[in-house]
Parts: C-alpha cells; sequence; structure tokens
C-alpha cells in the first residue's frame, strides 16, 4: 500500500469511528425503562418540586446525549452504567417502590462506580429541570416555575447555538 493510500485510508477510518461513537451506544428499550425508574427515584415528586417524569429528565438525556457535544466519557459511563445495572438486578422493574429506592441506596454506599453513575444521573437530572426547554427538559418550564426562576431574555430559538 502507498504511503498516501494509507494516510487517507486511516485518516477516514478515525472519523468514521468517532462518529459512529453515538451509533455504537444506542439506549435500547429496556435501558430507558430501567433509567426512568431510577430519575424517578433520584427526583421524586415533593410538595414542591416536579418528579423527573413531570419535567422530562429521560427526554432530555436521550435527546442530548446523542448531540456531537454530549461528553463522550459521560455518554459511556450512562450506557455501559445501565447495561451493568441490568445485568446485576435483573429483577429490579419487579421491584415495590421502597425496594427499588433500598436497593439504589445500598448499591451506592457499596461500589464508586455505582455512585458515580448514579451522580451523573442526576447531574443530567438536574440540567433537565433548568434548562430551556427547547433542549427537551423542563416540560412547559415546570423547574423554572418550581422555583419561581425569573426566565432570562432571549431565550435560544435553535439547540447548542445553531445558526438561525
Amino acid at each position: 500500500m502507498k504511503r498516501r493510500t494509507f494516510i487517507k485510508f486511516t485518516t477516514v477510518w478515525a472519523l468514521l469511528l468517532s462518529s459512529n461513537i453515538v451509533i455504537a451506544r444506542i439506549i435500547s428499550k429496556n435501558n430507558l425503562i430501567i433509567l426512568d425508574e431510577i430519575l424517578n427515584i433520584i427526583f421524586p415528586k415533593t410538595s414542591t418540586m416536579p418528579s423527573a417524569r413531570e419535567f422530562k429528565a429521560l427526554n432530555y438525556l436521550v435527546q442530548n446525549i446523542s448531540h456531537k457535544t454530549f461528553d463522550d466519557d459521560d455518554k459511556v459511563l450512562i450506557v455501559d452504567g445501565t447495561k451493568d445495572f441490568i445485568e446485576s438486578f435483573p429483577d429490579f422493574l419487579n421491584l415495590k417502590e421502597d425496594e427499588k429506592k433500598e436497593l439504589i441506596f445500598r448499591i451506592i454506599k457499596n461500589s464508586s462506580y455505582a455512585k458515580s453513575w448514579i451522580s451523573k444521573l442526576t447531574y443530567y437530572g438536574v440540567e433537565a429541570m433548568f434548562s430551556d426547554p427547547i433542549y427537551g427538559g423542563n416540560f412547559e418550564q415546570i423547574g423554572w416555575n418550581s422555583v419561581k426562576h425569573n426566565i432570562g431574555y432571549p431565550r435560544p430559538l435553535k439547540t447548542y447555538g445553531q445558526k438561525i
């Protein structure tokens, strides 16, 4: 193989590999169900705050995890952590609500990996609650309204700094 051909081949291969990170890490339906349950354990409905389902934390996560600006390490942790959780606790969805909470609290006490996974889900859950609704979370500004936040203007018309 000629040197130029080799350079072209390796350059194209590197570009394809980097752009397929998202494709290789597709979140399955079962993983989405687990993530939704866990986000609702982390963000339960209270008298003053909405639940993760109400502010659409899962929608926010799914919409943003596939964007090129989403941190690749976070993507790996969220996707692989969810798969590992399902493998470790296959009957999670069959547990009662209080048993699910107890399981989550027990695993984060005993595993730094689980703790970092839950911490990352919490981080993106907070983002989902308080980001502009254009990004898929904070449904009908429910997060902002719960803390009586004054909305900043101008609000984004397109996501991620896209040109209008």
